[in-house]
């Protein structure tokens, strides 16, 4: 026996919350190996120079775009569970709380207000890997060899523009298809 609605609301609710600490732990396990990743194969490319084509830092670039679209999944999936228990499970769990005062959102709702936002892990995140793109693509004109350059260059570019939409375009559709504000 699941038990009353307000049980079954209670538990489910508890259970997401487990459910995107978790998710929130291995976001932040990935955007830490991504930095390392990142840093230390460029600072190993660099610090060889001599003895590696300098065309190799195009590698640490197109991983950091790959890393990105994990990290980007796992925003998402943090963002859908927790719109679900905003828009469905604290509304349950406010109403059976007797007295609680209505001016005190719980925490999801909160997470919802303007004062509770940041995008300070966004810009850095991108920060790296747009760095990692930069000096990718200088390297490539250096020496410019057009059967190599040309494909990589386009490459980049093509990577670094899904980037940036990975990030913001699945968070604004889910949102929009949901209840019409935006993130």
């Amino acid at each position: 026996m699941l038990g009353t609605p307000k049980d079954l609301a209670w538990n489910l609710f508890v259970e997401l919350r487990k459910e995107l600490v978790e998710m929130q732990k291995l976001r932040a396990q990935v955007t830490g190996f991504k930095i390392t990743f990142v840093s230390a194969g460029t600072a190993l490319i660099v610090a060889n120079i001599e003895k590696v084509p300098v065309i190799l830092l195009v590698v640490p670039a197109v991983a950091a775009v790959f890393f990105d679209s994990l990290i980007s999944s796992y925003a998402f999936s943090i963002k859908r569970t927790g719109f679900y228990c905003r828009k469905y499970l604290e509304p349950v769990v406010k109403k059976e709380c007797d007295g609680w005062p209505v001016e005190v959102p719980l925490w999801e709702e909160f997470m919802q207000t303007p004062e509770a936002r940041q995008n300070l892990s966004l810009v850095g995140n991108l920060g790296l890997t747009a760095l990692a793109v930069v000096a990718a693509a200088i390297t490539l004109f250096m020496p410019f060899v057009i059967l190599t350059s040309i494909p990589l260059l386009f490459l980049l570019v093509a990577l670094s523009v899904y980037d940036l939409l990975n990030f913001w375009q699945p968070s604004k559709h889910f949102i929009s298809l949901a209840d019409g504000s935006r993130p």
